[in-house]
């Protein structure tokens, strides 16, 4: 909770914020970087980095700590894919899963994830009927999924815009008269999307990690890929945000 914008700041204010024990504390250590006062922050700006001779009026609106928002998305499943002759001995398997995406914190020296949005399943190969088009990748937070497939042709990919979304499933084949015909791939599924909100203190370290879309299945048909994940995180103003891979961010 930060200290009080206007009035009388005590000695017991800035305990309370920032120490949070019993016992003696020098006024150095209520620098900032002292000890007890973040070094980073940008409503901290005005506490100084040295001296003892500290005003208490530097320190309203001062925190120790900050709220962290997030939007987390895992990457979306692919599509199953399609056959041209029978294929039922194929149901039970599934195009590839898509990553899960993380928000991870370091506080202590080492990582630990806070925040998980799992990836979406892939679709089911040959988890459509005979002669059937293939299904439509499942829709995400940030749009629809990837088109079915429609006879003998692949499923469609989502797209990349829309974060977390399945891919489209391969069309099957019809047949014929001498042709038993082939069944098509279901739709991938979309990930899970995790929002909220963190209190963290400044000088921690965050790392954000998206999850990669799913692969579609590969036979006669292939089945689309999902979209990646996506991952954002914002305090004091402050808006990171990620579509691949990973990066590190410190709270200041």
């Amino acid at each position: 909770m930060a200290i009080t914008s206007n009035g009388m700041v005590t000695l017991s204010d800035l305990r309370n914020e920032y120490v949070a024990a019993s016992g003696p504390v020098s006024m150095s250590q209520l620098n900032r970087g002292g000890g007890y006062v973040p070094l980073g922050g940008s409503r901290n700006t005005a506490i100084p980095t040295s001296g003892s001779n500290l005003s208490f009026s530097k320190y309203r609106n001062t925190s120790k700590t900050v709220s962290v928002t997030y939007e987390i998305i895992g990457g979306g499943g692919g599509g199953g894919f399609g056959v041209n002759d029978e294929g039922e001995g194929n149901r039970g398997t599934y195009a590839g899963s898509g990553g899960a995406s993380t928000l991870s914190v370091n506080s202590t020296g080492s990582w630990v994830a806070q925040i998980t949005a799992s990836g979406g399943r892939g679709g089911e190969n040959c988890g459509r009927s005979r002669g059937a088009n293939g299904g439509t990748g499942a829709v995400s937070a940030y749009g629809s999924g990837g088109s079915g497939g429609s006879l003998n042709s692949n499923g469609s990919s989502a797209s990349s815009a829309n974060y977390g979304a399945g891919g489209g499933g391969a069309g099957g084949d019809k047949g014929s008269t001498y042709d038993s015909g082939g069944c098509a791939g279901s739709g991938g599924s979309a990930s899970e999307q995790q929002t909220g909100t963190l209190t963290l203190e400044y000088d921690t370290s965050i790392r954000l990690s998206v999850g990669s879309r799913g692969l579609g299945g590969n036979s006669t048909y292939d089945g689309g890929r999902g979209a990646g994940g996506y991952a954002k995180a914002t305090w004091d103003g402050k808006v990171n945000s990620l579509t691949s891979s990973s990066a590190d961010y410190l709270i200041n």
